[in-house]
């Protein structure tokens, strides 16, 4: 039987109107139905959006061997309705980027199917009467669907981007257009770059956690991102290019630098040769010498006498020709020849490649004619560009260049935000990485610049007047009167000692200062309480304030439940240091008009930046594992690190892993590794066969 429904948005039906003494049609039951969930789905659309995660919908990826996702109970609006759904266990591959959707499957459930949708009216006559059907809706997480909402993107096994529950999503693009109509798209913070070593032709591009906003929206990404890419390996052919061989003395290993470089390969080389060979006089007036592409015969010798050439004989065919003259040896006799010709030159036997020079150096076989020219036919490897930027969806992309001696940068899209730019050199790792950091300032930062901008006219000014005091003033007045910009030893008293130190990147003086960093301990704990990484005196806690009836419910975690996941703190949860170099400089010279025989040094701060995290040692405590979980092992931003138990707490049974007690605690340390960048950086404490 049919199902009918005339509803269209485009119709613009408010309601439904019935009229006395008019049948009730079933189109119009159903009619009634979807104007209803019309109305629903776009009040729905304004606040959630399709696809919002009202509650659960936390991922986890097992780690390797394992090759499955699990998505946690959620509940999820989509299509104008919210829909529950269990925990799912989804195959993934770890290869490339996975793309896990949510799918509505619609099924209409009748009364064959099931029977308790017959009539349970009993003493009427429709009684067991099959009536209206049912329109089920079955939401399930697939793998790679194209027809299903996107909710969670995974590269090589990592989540990188997951659908996250915003607050009123429907009003989110009115409020990204105003950000972006005042300030345009920008960085708020991190989310630098940064190269590091891997196998073979790629290096790893890391991208630091940070917060952007682009075309608006909010995009935060609370761990660095790793992004394979490959080196610069693409090569460019030079065909023929000249050199001239040089005579370079007996045992020599002569070497010829290339243009272009650095060399990839040598494909070929052309060289003019000189060969010795005996040749037997035939009965015609040419003899043939043994080699091709003949371009000149040196000397022509039989039985100590020398034939002269174009008087006795000539070239003609790679053939000695005695048609010219009369004087020539008899037909058999042997004679000597000393010919040259152009040889296609072999690699490895008369030449290699020095790569170390990006040449081509010549062994001991067979060489050119010394001041004769040879050709070069090889490739060599090109350089290339590529950028870096943010999508408005929170993706980092690259944007590949095309290589080339002097590459060009990329162009990249439209609409995102351009992170910074990487220079690739030709076949190698060194990769330069351009930060851009399009960072907003603050009203702070703002109000700096122009505290800066102000002294910098302040000091401008004062310049301009001692210059004119200096040029006005007699010398005998301006005894007294010092002035120093701290940027150079022009005006030290060398009379004098000191210890006191310039920084000439802020102009500033300082004067010797000793720091020390303690660790924060204490003997007893009996009148002190302890906080974490702060020592309060002991207290008592006590209620002031206390309201016993609630007016009304208020959920305080809405859409993040995580259950009993375990969690795990570190202590300490963030480092602080200074790490100070000081060099000495020496002023030599600039007194020898009217004093010698000693020097001067003086000391300068120079200001750096710190690229990595100093090592130290780090307690972590772990709650809500499995009771007694076994081998529980610990990453510091990926880098393995050994775990050692503290007292009353036991080892695993691996090297450098713990084993959670009873009730699923530990507390170990661990050393943090050496050469990790400074910033966010990520902890796991995980165990699996």
């Amino acid at each position: 039987m049919s199902v009918y429904n005339r509803f269209d948005p485009a119709d613009r039906w408010v309601s439904l109107q019935a009229r006395s003494g008019r049948r009730l049609q079933s189109a119009e039951l159903n009619e009634i139905q979807s104007l209803a969930l019309h109305r629903d789905k776009r009040m729905g659309d304004v606040i959630f959006g399709s696809g919002h995660i009202i509650e659960g919908g936390q991922m986890f990826v097992s780690p390797p061997p394992g090759n499955e996702a699990i998505i946690f109970p959620a509940s999820v609006y989509i299509d104008g309705m919210i829909h529950d759904i269990g925990e799912k266990r989804i195959p993934i591959t770890r290869q490339g980027e996975e793309i896990i959707g949510l799918k509505i499957v619609y099924e209409t459930v009748t009364h064959e199917t099931e029977p308790k949708l017959l009539d349970p009216a009993v003493g009427y006559a429709n009684f067991g009467s099959p009536g209206m059907d049912r329109l089920a809706a079955s939401p399930e997480w697939v793998l790679n669907d194209p027809a299903a909402t996107p909710m969670y993107r995974l590269v090589n096994g990592e989540v990188v981007t997951a659908k996250v529950p915003p607050e009123l999503e429907g009003f989110t693009p009115v409020l990204a257009r105003r950000t972006h109509d005042t300030s345009g798209s920008f960085l708020v913070s991190g989310m630098d770059g940064f190269i590091e070593p891997a196998e073979g032709e790629y290096v790893n591009l890391v991208i630091e956690a940070g917060k952007a906003y682009v075309l608006g929206y909010e995009i935060n990404r609370l761990v660095p991102t790793r992004i394979r890419l490959r080196k610069s390996l693409d090569a460019r052919k030079v065909s023929d290019e000249v050199k001239v061989y040089k005579d370079p003395g007996s045992g020599a290993e002569p070497v010829y630098t290339l243009n272009s470089k650095p060399v990839k390969a040598i494909r070929e080389i052309t060289a003019r040769v000189q060969l010795q060979t005996d040749v037997t006089r035939q009965t015609g007036m040419a003899d043939p010498l043994p080699e091709e592409a003949v371009v000149d015969i040196v000397r022509v010798v039989y039985k100590d006498k020398n034939y002269v050439k174009g008087t006795h004989y000539q070239l003609v065919d790679n053939s000695v020709d005695w048609s010219i003259g009369n004087d020539r040896p008899a037909v058999g006799d042997t004679y000597s020849v000393v010919y040259q010709f152009m040889r296609q030159m072999v690699q490895d036997e008369d030449y290699r490649l020095d790569a170390s020079a990006n040449g081509v150096a010549w062994l001991n076989k067979l060489r050119p004619v010394p001041d004769s020219l040879f050709n070069v036919t090889y490739d060599y490897y090109l350089a290339r560009k590529d950028a870096f930027y943010l999508t408005p969806d929170g993706q980092i992309r690259i944007a590949t260049g095309q290589s080339d001696v002097h590459p060009p940068l990329p162009p990249v899209p439209p609409d995102i935000l351009e992170l910074g730019e990487l220079h690739f050199p030709p076949a190698s790792g060194e990769v330069a990485v351009v930060n851009y950091k399009p960072k907003r300032l603050t009203m702070l930062e703002l109000r700096s610049l122009l505290d800066r901008l102000e002294r910098a006219e302040y000091n401008q000014a004062m310049l301009e007047l001692e210059r004119s005091a200096q040029i006005a003033d007699p010398t005998t007045q301006k005894k007294g009167i010092l002035t120093d910009n701290f940027t150079n030893f022009e005006r030290i008293d060398f009379g004098k000692g000191f210890d006191a130190m310039i920084d000439p990147a802020n102009q500033t003086l300082q004067l010797p200062a000793t720091q020390t960093f303690e660790q924060l301990t204490f003997e007893s704990g009996e009148s002190v309480r302890r906080h974490e990484r702060l020592l309060t005196l002991d207290y008592t806690e006590q209620v002031v304030i206390e309201q016993s009836y609630a007016t009304e419910s208020l959920n305080v975690n809405p859409y993040q439940v995580f259950g009993a996941q375990a969690t795990i703190r570190l202590t300490p949860s963030q480092d602080s240091w200074v790490e100070q170099t000081v060099v000495s400089n020496v002023v030599w010279g600039w007194w020898d008009a009217w004093w010698g025989g000693s020097r001067t040094e003086t000391r300068v701060i120079l200001d750096e930046n710190i690229p990595f995290i100093r090592q130290r040692v780090v307690a972590v405590h772990g709650e809500g594992f499995e009771p007694n979980a076994d081998n529980l092992q610990a990453t510091f931003d990926g880098v393995p690190v050994a775990l050692q138990p503290a007292a009353g707490y036991g080892a695993g049974t691996s090297p450098g892993t713990v084993k959670a007690n009873g009730a699923g605690r530990f507390v170990a340390s661990f050393t943090i590794p050496e050469n990790i960048r400074t910033g966010t950086r990520e902890v796991r404490i995980f165990n699996y066969v």
